[in-house]
């Protein structure tokens, strides 16, 4: 089998690019080069089918034991779960870091203001999320919603439910971001590696990828966000879409230099979790019967 048998599925800006970069490290996991294929949530990705899915991303798996898939907005999309389930069957492994809804949306939002996505404040652009999404799905432009589901990604009751109707809980293992993932982090990885029938190699897992970080060149960014024929051009030059990916990634990742945010105050926080987050983190400690403790 050359598919994958376990999904990173998120949260979005939760830590998942640090663990994508532990286990590429690993000699018994295979992972594409790309960290996200969105096969399962684009509809123009998906489309290509399967097969192509497979061809394009899983060729290189040779006798991996753990074969993954690091798609953070699969947990997200309302019909993920039923493709998944559909294309790679009921025994397919998830992992589902959940980070504190608030934290999560601001990095997220830094994240949209460092590509020059977002240019209102945090709390202006939270009020106009609701108008935004509207907008964006007449438009079906899934890749704008996404980018504009500062709070939508924090539902972690709604999108979790979404994929217990179509797979067990055991197949899941979830992480608190803070106290498991960020506080623990050698017990996180041992959990991660009995999850996946893997033996700890001694991987360095003290990796801090993704961190917050504002464009070196604006007139670079501004010129990648452009459409027109060059897009055209470039496609011909260049048909492979994994290859485009790769290419993408490594011109943003090298256009970026690090910075310390601004950080939200605590009464900011509280109020902005009671008002967007507090119904749906309740809803979501009673399907997991664990306490979040992130409204302290």
């Amino acid at each position: 089998m050359s598919l994958p048998n376990f999904m990173c599925i998120g949260a979005a800006k939760s830590g998942t690019t640090s663990l994508y970069d532990i286990l590429k490290k690993h000699s018994n996991v295979f992972l594409p080069s790309f960290k996200e294929p969105h096969f399962f949530d684009s509809p123009t990705v998906y489309k290509n089918g399967i097969k192509w899915y497979e061809s394009t991303y899983f060729k290189g798996v040779s006798n991996e034991v753990s074969i993954g898939d690091f798609t953070a907005s699969y947990l997200f999309e309302k019909k993920a779960a039923e493709r998944i389930y559909n294309d790679l069957g009921k025994n397919v492994k998830f992992i589902v870091i959940l980070r504190n809804p608030v934290d999560r949306a601001y990095s997220h939002y830094l994240h949209a203001k460092r590509d020059l996505h977002e240019k209102e404040s945090f709390s202006k652009a939270l009020m106009l999320e609701k108008d935004r999404l509207i907008e964006v799905r007449k438009q079906s432009d899934y890749l704008l919603e996404l980018r504009n589901s500062y709070i939508g990604q924090g539902f972690y009751h709604t999108m979790l439910t979404q994929f217990f109707a179509f797979f067990p809980k055991e197949n899941f293992l979830i992480l608190h971001f803070e106290e498991d993932f960020i506080k623990n982090r050698k017990e996180s990885m041992n959990k991660i590696y009995s999850f996946l029938k893997i033996n700890d190699e001694g991987v360095d897992f003290n990796i801090k990828s993704n961190p917050a970080a504002q464009a070196r060149l604006t007139w670079l960014k501004q010129l990648m966000k452009k459409t027109g024929f060059w897009r055209t051009v470039i496609k011909k030059m260049i048909p492979s879409l994994k290859v485009r990916q790769i290419i993408k990634n490594r011109v943003q990742r090298a256009n970026i230099s690090s910075f310390t945010a601004e950080e939200l105050t605590v009464v900011a926080k509280k109020e902005i979790y009671n008002t967007y987050f507090a119904d749906q983190i309740v809803l979501l400690e009673q399907l997991l019967n664990k306490k979040m403790n992130w409204n302290k």
